[in-house]
């Protein structure tokens, strides 16, 4: 069975209103995810549904923690994530992806995959940089080791002779 399927929601069956499902995002759920970064996960998503005559509101809550690499030492790194967001999937003649946040779908469709955008939203949350925090001393978290590594691969500094005169000149004594 397909892991994925249980997140298509089908909807034809379901009355006008409100409806509410919970999804426990783990390990799988990231793995069943094609070129997922996100290897290892423990999140809580609450989607509420509203069911209109012309389209689905689909609201978002997700909340949990996520482990990624780091993107300086490439150790795990475990990230929280809080995220809301708002789909609108809106019913028309053909598959039309309109925005971000608002897609029409086929008349004749009565499921909806939200898998696809449940990963795009934790994805998104995360922050752009991923590399551990600095500890209160403002000493770098990530792996000794790698750190290392990383300065020794620096090329040395070359001196400029324009800029090391202009190191002598004191601002006081003018």
């Amino acid at each position: 069975m397909d892991y994925l399927k249980q997140f298509v929601i089908p909807y034809s069956g379901l009355a006008l209103g409100n409806h509410q499902f919970e999804f426990i995002l783990g390990d799988k759920f990231f793995e069943s995810i094609e070129y997922s970064e996100i290897k290892h996960g423990q999140l809580l998503a609450v989607i509420n549904l509203e069911k209109q005559e012309r389209m689905l509101v689909f609201d978002f809550d997700i909340n949990g923690i996520v482990r990624v690499e780091c993107d300086r030492c490439l150790d795990d790194l475990e990230i929280e994530v809080s995220d809301t967001e708002r789909l609108i999937v809106k019913f028309g003649e053909e598959h039309i992806e309109e925005s971000e946040d608002v897609v029409t779908v086929p008349h004749s469709d009565y499921q909806f995959d939200i898998s696809h955008y449940l990963y795009e939203y934790i994805s998104l949350s995360l922050p752009y940089q991923r590399i551990h925090p600095d500890d209160d001393e403002g000493n770098s978290n990530c792996d000794p080791e790698i750190l290392e590594k990383l300065r020794n691969m620096l090329p040395e500094q070359l001196s400029d002779p324009i800029w090391d005169k202009l190191k002598d000149i004191n601002p006081e004594e003018n």
